[in-house]
């Protein structure tokens, strides 16, 4: 086996022996990192079990503290109601018992420790009340709107729970009737407020949260959290609530929870934003709670506590922090011995590849094609390879310490470029060029020059600067070179020869345009004319009419001025002058109808357009007694030439009542619709003729084409109204009716304006 191939071999082994290292590495790596992970989730799953534990028998501790601190005071409103002197103030209402009863109050508040106790009449206004004496006391206010008196007045002990209307303060109210016999005097209420509940917990190492029935907080040991909702609540619930009175307006919005997941059956982990000031400055923290909730069956509500995990997060992250960098620093050793392992090895590899590759380059010097030869530091030739010896046929050991002009001489071409120099190597040192090309030749001795291209490379060796110079034989590339200049010269020889051909061409082809668009022009004005002929006896008829009346209303009017009865003459005047506006607008209609031109794009209504050619077309067909069925405008704007586009529907009407008149037992009716499709305008003339045969339909278009009676047609029309639509940018076609008749459409582009892309045709009216 050669050599080069053991190095192959070794070399692909290497590499996959590295492949394999670095993948073993990152998979050790990853199972680490997890292991790590997972460790720290097993430790911290371990501590937040011993601390909902801990938080469980903290939960039912505080739960039993609130309902027996509650528990209390539910029988007051019993015993007050079954009080002889609560009684005589409300049947007898003497202000004496009043007094003395507010001052019982007070002093049953003062030992019972309740918030408030007062009494309501059967209309719900406070009679007496603990806090009599107070800026904001009850007496004389009614409550009759509170949960708690309605229960009660029918009997029931009351219970109600909600923020005072007159103090503000939030409590529960226990309330009962007040009998007179069999009767219902008054009723008697205690409030608890639940603030000294919160004062009680304030500085326990956990949060708590007393939720009513809907999951809103009503206490809590975080104030900002009150009246927030722990869940969701639709908005009729928000609505009944806001009713209620229950909260006095407060803003009851969700609590910020951004997370939340159950750990057991009992207890959930869940993390809550929460502005908090550090340093004087308010910034937004995650907090991660556990959380645990029971309820509390005697007020309806439930207890939560929220035991901090911050504590525990850190130990676990500082845990991970630890194993991990313990693992980084040890990776780290490993690979530094890997490393030193490696750098050995490469050193020993790269101290035989480079005995691998002088041999190799030497190889490659000596059977190279190219013409290499090498130069000191001074420009003197050192060494060379066969090839530039072939290239010069003979032998150059005696060149060797020779200037390098002794062989190569450039192109006089160059030579303006490095006049100021004397040899071509000084100037590009003196010029600082790395790389430097130029064509020249090879000559030494007597033998032919040899055209060639050098290429001078500097080469920086680590004891030395030496240059490489490069040699490629350009015979063959000369006398490409030399055919292509040659070829090159006969091209554009026949290039100009053609031209001129194409030159005169072009004049003859636009003579023949501009010809044939003459042609065209008078093509359409004859199918004009044509049409206007059809319509002659319509016109006499149309303009007769009003020449007649304005014969009768003169003679009248000349009566009338002799009679002396002026304001007759004056209205038979006015009559007159409509009438040759009338005249006036039919003829001009006619005259543009009748005028040459070409296209001339434009907006035009499609409306106008219609009825632009009825006024045309309306003598006739009053003649023949055909209705005429136009849909209602729809403001559509199209693209296109307002007069040609008249031509083309007097064209379709023509043919349309033609079409009628061939069978006289035909219905005669003709319906013009105007639709939209997508950003085009489609306008349909539809006749109650007998439509249009197979033949007919394939040739319509075509010049000369007519299905009319001999004599009735040039067979122009439909070709000009067709080359018409389509000079516009639109199309025209034709198609029999499901119920009989023909059916024409002309659809041509919308005229869309910039700031009305986006409405519709509604919109746009």
């Amino acid at each position: 086996m050669s050599e080069n191939n053991r190095l192959s071999i070794k070399s692909l082994y290497l590499n996959s022996l590295k492949k394999y290292l670095f993948w073993l590495y990152v998979i050790v790596f990853i199972v680490t990192l997890l292991a790590i992970w997972k460790g720290g989730e097993a430790l911290k799953n371990q501590q937040i079990k011993a601390l909902r534990i801990d938080s469980f028998e903290q939960l039912n501790q505080l739960a039993s503290v609130l309902e027996s601190a509650i528990a209390k005071y539910q029988h007051m409103p019993t015993l007050l109601a079954s009080n002889d002197r609560v009684k005589k103030a409300l049947r007898d209402g003497f202000e004496s018992d009043i007094n003395q009863l507010n001052r019982e109050l007070e002093q049953i508040n003062r030992i019972t420790e309740a918030s408030d106790s007062y009494i309501l009449n059967t209309d719900g206004l406070t009679i007496a009340a603990s806090n009599y004496h107070e800026s904001a006391s009850f007496v004389g206010r009614n409550f009759a709107f509170r949960p708690y008196f309605q229960d009660a007045i029918q009997g029931k002990p009351g219970r109600y729970y909600a923020l005072g209307t007159t103090s503000n303060r939030r409590g529960y109210y226990f309330s009962y009737p007040v009998y007179e016999g069999d009767s219902i005097i008054g009723i008697a209420v205690v409030k608890v407020d639940l603030t000294q509940f919160e004062k009680r917990f304030a500085n326990q190492h956990y949060e708590f949260l007393l939720l009513d029935p809907d999951g809103i907080v009503f206490s809590s040991s975080q104030p900002n959290w009150l009246y927030r909702v722990f869940g969701e609540l639709s908005h009729v619930e928000l609505q009944r609530i806001a009713d209620s009175q229950r909260y006095l307006g407060k803003s009851i919005e969700k609590l910020a929870i951004v997370y939340q997941k159950p750990f057991d059956e009992k207890s959930q982990i869940v993390d809550v934003l929460e502005n908090t000031v550090l340093n004087g400055t308010e910034e937004l923290q995650r907090l991660s709670f556990l959380r645990m909730s029971r309820p509390i069956r005697l007020l309806d509500f439930k207890i939560s506590i929220l035991a901090p995990l911050k504590t525990i997060n850190e130990e676990i992250s500082l845990w991970r922090a630890i194993f991990a960098g313990g693992v980084t620093i040890t990776a780290l050793l490993f690979g530094l011995a890997m490393l030193r392992t490696r750098m050995l090895r490469e050193r020993s590899d790269a101290n035989e590849m480079t005995r691998h590759n002088q041999a190799y380059i030497r190889e490659v010097i000596q059977n190279t094609q190219a013409g290499l030869v090498t130069l000191d530091q001074n420009h003197k030739i050192e060494s060379f390879n066969p090839a530039v010896e072939k290239l010069v046929g003979q032998p150059l050991a005696p060149l060797v310490g020779q200037p390098l002009n002794v062989l190569f001489q450039f192109d006089k071409h160059d030579e303006p470029e490095l006049s100021f120099h004397d040899d071509f190597l000084e100037a590009a040192n003196d010029l600082g060029i790395k790389v430097l090309t130029r064509e020249g030749r090879l000559c030494y001795s007597d033998q032919t020059p040899v055209p060639v291209e050098m290429t001078l490379c500097e080469m920086q060796l680590p004891n030395r600067l030496s240059y490489l110079v490069t040699f490629h034989d350009m015979t063959e590339r000369k006398r490409y070179e030399q055919e292509i200049t040659q070829a090159r010269i006969e091209l554009e020889e026949r290039v100009r020869e053609r031209t001129f051909e194409l030159e005169g061409a072009n004049t003859r082809l636009r003579n023949e345009i501009e010809e044939h668009k003459g042609t065209q022009r008078e093509l359409i004005q004859t199918a004009k004319l044509a049409v206007l002929g059809q319509l002659s006896a319509g016109i006499n008829h149309e303009l007769n009419q009003p020449l007649t009346a304005i014969r009768a209303f003169a003679g009248n009017g000349l009566k009338f001025l002799d009679r002396g009865q002026y304001e007759q003459a004056h209205t038979n005047l006015q009559h007159i002058s409509q009438l040759g506006h009338h005249m006036g607008d039919i003829i001009a209609r006619f005259k543009v109808f009748a005028r040459k031109g070409d296209v001339h794009q434009g907006p035009i209504a499609v409306q106008t357009a219609i009825m632009g050619a009825l006024k045309i077309m309306s003598p006739r067909y009053k003649e023949v007694d055909i209705e005429l069925v136009v849909t209602e405008d729809q403001d559509f704007i199209v693209n296109g030439d307002m007069v040609f586009l008249e031509q083309v529907l007097v064209n379709l009407l023509a043919n349309a009542a033609d079409a009628i008149l061939e069978e006289p037992n035909n219905e005669r009716r003709v319906c013009i619709e105007q639709t939209m499709k997508e950003n085009h305008v489609v306008i349909c003339v539809q006749d109650s003729g007998n439509g249009l045969s197979d033949d007919a339909i394939k040739h319509l278009f075509e010049p000369f084409f007519t299905s009319k009676s001999s004599g009735l047609g040039l067979g122009l029309g439909l070709s000009i109204s067709q080359r018409i639509v389509e000079a516009m940018g639109g199309q025209i076609s034709a198609q029999n009716q499901v119920n009989g008749g023909a059916k024409f459409c002309v659809t041509l582009p919308r005229f869309i304006h910039h700031s009305s892309l986006s409405k519709t045709p509604k919109e746009e009216r």
